[in-house]
């Protein structure tokens, strides 16, 4: 890896424990600045990984770009816990969502049968039927957006799943375990953990996708 990226991997790294640190904290002054501050990096990242030289499977830029794009609208809209504003952050990782599709499915994959499918469809089942109906059903009125949510979720971690990409794959299983600790806190049941544990695992899973597809 050049200079370049190194940088923006320990600039991604500070930033991520300065954002960690300031949800434990909840020091919303550093949170402001730090979680939009790392999806710019990231979206640095993604385009220095792709300037080295595009690796046999990789897909386009400008879907991953987007994915990135989208999420740091997402981020803003959320760094506000109204509900107009959480639509707005569910519109926006919803559509992330469809960018990673779209950009996993640019992607070559491992070819061959999709194996990383076997242990994954029983996971997905088990996750919705424990959790990803209750906060459905405890969403309210906004039941149809979060049950059309989990869907596309499902959709990207099935994708995933059939490329090939273990990476990729765990960035999206990461990704659905961070959204449903989201969802369930803020529909059934505010745990004090619950905050940072989305933050750490939506970090991880950004930086696994961008990996994954880039690397």
């Amino acid at each position: 890896m050049t200079n370049p990226v190194w940088v923006l991997c320990f600039a991604l790294g500070v930033t991520a424990l300065l954002n960690w640190r300031s949800v434990a904290l909840g020091d919303h002054a550093v949170e402001r600045v730090t979680k939009p501050t790392f999806m710019v990096l990231l979206m640095g990242l993604a385009w220095a990984l792709y300037a080295e030289g595009r690796v046999a499977g990789a897909p386009p830029l400008t879907p991953v770009l987007v994915a990135l794009g989208l999420s740091l609208v997402g981020d803003i809209a959320l760094l506000n816990a109204t509900e107009t504003r959480f639509l707005v952050g569910l519109a926006s990782f919803l559509l992330a969502h469809v960018a990673w599709i779209w950009a996993i499915a640019r992607s070559s994959g491992t070819g061959g049968f999709p194996w990383l499918l076997l242990p994954t469809v029983p996971l997905l089942l088990v996750v919705l039927a424990r959790f990803g109906r209750e906060v459905v059903r405890h969403a309210g009125p906004q039941r149809v957006p979060v049950f059309v949510y989990e869907l596309v979720l499902v959709g990207l971690v099935l994708v995933a799943a059939w490329r090939g990409d273990w990476v990729v794959l765990l960035g999206s299983l990461v990704f659905l375990a961070s959204d449903t600790i989201l969802g369930h806190d803020r529909f059934v049941h505010e745990r004090r953990w619950a905050p940072l544990a989305v933050m750490v695992t939506y970090h991880a899973a950004q930086v696994l996708l961008v990996v994954g597809l880039l690397r």
